[in-house]
C-alpha cells in the first residue's frame, strides 16, 4: 500500500528537482510541464478526502520522462516516475 504521505514525499522531491533544473534551463518544456502536474499532484494529495484513483490519471509525467530523459538524465526520469506511480496509487 502507498500511503498519502509517502506520495506526498516523492512528490516533493520531484519538484525540487524540476526546480533545481529549471533554474539551469527556464524555458525547457518538458521541466515546465512536469513543474506544473507536480503542482497539481501535491494539491490533490493535500485534499480531504483524496480524489478517487480515476480521477488522478491526468498526470503524464512518468510516461513524458520515460519518453523525453530516461536516456539524458535517467536520475532524474526515476524521480519523475516514481512521484506519478505513487500518485496514482496512494491510498488513504
Amino acid at each position: 500500500m502507498i500511503t498519502r504521505s509517502s506520495a506526498i514525499k516523492s512528490t516533493e522531491l520531484a519538484l525540487k528537482e524540476t526546480e533545481s533544473r529549471l533554474l539551469a534551463a527556464p524555458t525547457y518544456g518538458v521541466y515546465i510541464h512536469a513543474k506544473q502536474q507536480l503542482e497539481l499532484m501535491l494539491s490533490a494529495l493535500k485534499k480531504q478526502p483524496l480524489p478517487s484513483q480515476s480521477a488522478r490519471y491526468f498526470v503524464d509525467i512518468g510516461l513524458m520522462a520515460a519518453k523525453e530523459l530516461e536516456a539524458s538524465d535517467p536520475n532524474y526520469a526515476d524521480v519523475l516516475m516514481l512521484a506519478d506511480y505513487e500518485f496514482k496509487l496512494a491510498e488513504l
